[in-house]
């Protein structure tokens, strides 16, 4: 995974953890990755500190997940059209001082800003609890 940091406008690349999605149309596993994060979805904030960017799917054509951590999930809403965010590789925030606003700042690729309608955080950690529940009572049936 490749991070780049530029100290004029610090936007941030990264490579994605997951595949892109073939078109801008949203996959059946696309779909059920935006339900599962969306269940575990917490009240949405107007900023988030990170560190980081460690990875980001592409789940719908306004819609992207995006980790700073290890259990630090967040849903990011981009105004539309974000044309061609499905096939990018890389994505990039606009975010100063490492703090990204809502409505404020924009998510970046290829040459393209999508602003930042609204930040989301997801309880990554409650999520991976409740699957390894799952995964342990299915191993006992």
């Amino acid at each position: 995974m490749t991070i780049l940091a530029t100290f004029a406008g610090c936007v941030l690349l990264v490579a994605g953890v997951a595949g892109t999605a073939a078109s801008a149309q949203q996959t059946a596993s696309e779909r059920s990755d935006l339900a599962r994060y969306e269940r575990y979805a917490q009240a949405p904030v107007d900023s988030v500190h990170f560190f980081q960017i460690d990875g980001f799917q592409y789940l719908a054509p306004n819609r992207v997940a995006i980790w700073f951590g290890v259990n630090k999930l967040y849903l990011l809403t981009v105004q539309t059209p974000c044309i061609n965010l499905a096939w990018t590789n890389g994505i990039g925030l606009t975010a100063k001082n490492n703090t990204l606003y809502s409505k404020f700042d924009a998510l970046t690729f290829r040459h393209q800003q999508c602003r930042i309608t609204q930040i989301v955080p997801v309880n990554e950690l409650q999520m991976k609890r409740d699957a390894g529940k799952a995964m342990a009572a299915a191993a006992k049936d």
